[in-house]
């Protein structure tokens, strides 16, 4: 089986999402600086770690349509 490998902040969003009801990994508890959060999700989503939904809130949006 092959490990993958998280940085600090990956492991610590994704840890934190599987511990709450509906999985999600906002708000993102990670002090994370600048755009480090769009980062990391960008990353997660391109690994397939994490599925990107349509926001139900505006605090849980990281970019917009046009960012794709």
């Amino acid at each position: 089986m092959t490990q993958i490998q998280l940085s600090d902040a990956q492991a610590v969003i994704l840890s934190t999402a599987c511990a709450r009801e509906d999985g999600a990994i906002f708000p993102v508890t990670a002090s994370l600086k600048g755009g480090a959060v769009g980062n990391v999700c960008k990353s997660l989503l391109k690994r397939g770690l994490i599925e990107e939904v349509p926001a139900t809130d505006l605090e849980t949006v990281w970019r917009h349509d046009e960012e794709r």
